[in-house]
């Protein structure tokens, strides 16, 4: 029997896969042109709209349901075509945990917001330069960015 420690390695664990389904939201004015809407959570950062998906609901079905939810916004057309991403790693109870959020555009029909309170601090229908600097994490910036080029702004 050797005492030679074992030259075999225990695999560092993959992180869990989590995933949230959100919606870019635009408004078109003809006089203000397009605004975004961000929204500001309890934790302080401005982002757009996303939750989780619940039991038996599709991935637009959630990003829908959260816009709804966190904003007031129900009459929204969706563009579901392409599909930004933005991914990321998180730790939950000291484990690291990738994150994957999938963002449709989706132009609203109204300005109209009522939040949901209990998760959403304010809200601001922003200008392109405004979008910029309020969004908080890169992540959200480097997929905003994405956004941007493909309307061609």
């Amino acid at each position: 029997m050797s005492t030679q420690p074992s030259q075999n390695t225990v695999p560092t664990p993959k992180p869990a896969i989590e995933q949230s389904f959100g919606v870019i939201p635009i408004y078109k004015s003809d006089k203000a042109g397009l605004k975004f809407l961000l929204i500001q959570h309890h934790a302080g950062h401005w982002a757009f709209p996303k939750g989780h998906a619940e039991l038996g609901e599709t991935e637009l079905q959630t990003a829908r349901r959260e816009l709804r939810e966190e904003t007031g916004i129900s009459d929204v057309l969706l563009i579901t075509s392409p599909v930004f991403e933005e991914h990321y790693t998180l730790n939950r109870r000291g484990q690291p945990r990738e994150k994957i959020v999938r963002y449709w555009i989706g132009y609203a029909q109204s300005q109209k917001v009522t939040v949901q309170e209990e998760e959403v601090r304010d809200y601001a229908w922003a200008t392109l330069d405004e979008a910029r600097q309020l969004i908080t994490y890169a992540q959200n910036k480097s997929m905003f960015e994405e956004v941007i080029r493909h309307l061609g702004l």
